[in-house]
């Protein structure tokens, strides 16, 4: 699927360039002649049939695309992500000068729903674009209008912490800073940047999956989709990281260098020691305001609280029962979509992972992690009392924050 970055300049109204990459996606084979795209309105009513053509400086949108802006209020300074999705349609995400998208006031259509219920549900995940200014490197500003919605509680800002997810499952913990009304994404951005490779000058379209969950894309300078680094292993982003390794580059290193293998190793157990005391001083202060879910809250019962929105999570303390087998409410289960035996893949932001865990569904609708848990269990050390975080991605892999006792 062919993608590609643009932002509105003047001049860019009658005329937009585009690059050869995604001209080629509507070649129809006479030497450039004749080229359409079908372009889908941001508006999701009308199909707009906009020429594709070809002169002396390259590729560009031309006929009918200055009434396609107009019809849209499209102006300088916004930026537009193109894409390819097949057969000549091309789709197409606008920002404005918030850098937050534009809704266009488009609602979800859904079949076998009545209108009552889908009348304020927008089409697209919440999401924002930033281009990579100099200052953006050490933290970046999650934009104003972003914040202004509300799409993260007081709770979850609290937490002071976000992930950050690829397209390959990986994850990066990244530490929020305030100051006053503003909110950066800070402790462990630079690492993060530097590990994918992204420089000054690029723009990162960051999509709020929910639950202090965000994916990511990020665009070159040409405005053509970087392709990111796929890791053999995860990155650890925390504040308590003095350095950041994969789990494959440590291995290696504790071979080549046998004689340093004793001081490394002090040297985590005095890292993790630290992080540990961390950890505690935060559970004492967020015990007071544990996220409440307007779906279930804590249970004292079932020692499990949970979220079933966009993206699902269900957080449950491990007593003595749960170390062996965790079982989880029927009615979370129904909603997320657990209904039969299957197989989930848990990664952790403390171990390399993943796991594969086998889950099963009980006639009263339990839901049980069984065969693969205790493996998982013993190499996180988890003992009675943890509280584990499972924040469901999709179906088959789950992402688990653990907080200690």
């Amino acid at each position: 699927m062919t993608t590609q970055l643009k932002m509105v300049l003047p001049g860019s109204s009658e005329k937009l360039r585009i690059s050869d990459e995604l001209a080629k996606c509507f070649d129809s084979g006479d030497g450039g002649a004749g080229m359409t795209a079908f372009l889908v309105s941001p508006f999701g009513s009308a199909i707009w049939q906009v020429e594709v053509g070809r002169d002396g400086d390259g590729a560009f949108l031309g006929r009918r695309w200055a009434e396609f802006v107009e019809a849209h209020g499209i102006s300088v300074g916004w930026f537009l992500v193109f894409r390819h999705v097949g057969r000549g349609v091309l789709t197409v995400k606008a920002f404005d000068r918030t850098f937050f998208i534009k809704d266009f006031g488009q609602t979800l259509t859904v079949p076998g729903l009545p209108a009552a219920q889908i009348e304020t549900g927008h089409a697209r995940k919440p999401q924002f674009l930033m281009p990579l200014f100099p200052h953006c490197m050490d933290k970046m500003p999650i934009p104003a209008e972003f914040l202004k919605r509300r799409y993260i509680s007081d709770e979850e800002l609290n937490r002071r912490k976000a992930t950050f997810v690829n397209p390959s499952s990986d994850f990066w913990h990244i530490d929020l800073e305030k100051d006053g009304s503003n909110v950066f994404f800070a402790g462990g951005w630079s690492k993060f940047l530097k590990f994918q490779g992204i420089a000054v000058g690029q723009a990162i379209l960051i999509r709020y999956q929910g639950n202090m969950i965000f994916t990511f894309e990020v665009f070159e300078l040409t405005g053509c989709r970087q392709k990111l680094v796929k890791q053999g292993s995860r990155f650890q982003l925390t504040e308590n990281s003095e350095e950041t390794y994969s789990s494959q580059d440590t291995e290696q290193n504790k071979e080549a260098n046998p004689s340093k293998k004793n001081a490394h190793s002090s040297k985590e157990a005095q890292s993790q020691k630290e992080a540990h005391i961390s950890r505690r001083k935060r559970k004492r202060s967020e015990e007071k305001r544990m996220p409440r879910s307007s779906t279930n809250p804590f249970d004292k019962r079932t020692y499990c609280e949970y979220e079933t929105g966009s993206q699902p999570w269900i957080r449950k303390k491990l007593k003595s029962s749960a170390l062996s087998q965790p079982y989880f409410p029927g009615e979370f289960c129904k909603k997320v979509g657990f209904l039969k035996k299957c197989t989930i893949t848990l990664k952790s932001s403390e171990k390399k992972g993943p796991w594969e865990v086998q889950g099963l569904v009980y006639e009263t609708g339990k839901f049980k992690l069984s065969k693969g848990w205790s493996t998982f269990r013993w190499d996180s050390r988890l003992k009675e009392g943890d509280v584990c975080t499972f924040n469901v991605i999709n179906r088959g892999l789950w992402h688990v924050d653990i907080e200690r006792c």
